[in-house]
């Protein structure tokens, strides 16, 4: 279960400056797809080390199927479980 339930305006910025078309749409909508939002492969790449680095974590290769980039929310999962997983507990 993740305890980041919701994205913090560091993902939105990452997002944003990757994706254009979503810096009018602040707060990021859930549901709103990656790819109408212009997400191609050689982004992926990019917005995984941009997320990596902002958030100090390693997302392993078995998280990144292609429903992890669906949609803003599925994104944010992936990111949120990492956070929970580096969480002193």
């Amino acid at each position: 279960m993740t305890t980041h339930h919701r994205p913090d305006e560091r993902y939105e910025n990452v997002l944003a400056e990757l994706l254009p078309r979503l810096a009018e749409e602040r707060p990021l909508p859930a549901d709103r797809g990656l790819r109408s939002a212009g997400l191609d492969s050689m982004a992926v790449v990019e917005l995984l080390v941009r997320l990596e680095e902002a958030y100090q974590v390693a997302i392993p290769d078995e998280e990144l199927g292609p429903e992890a980039f669906e949609t803003v929310g599925s994104l944010w999962e992936v990111v949120a479980r990492q956070l929970d997983q580096a969480a002193p507990h």
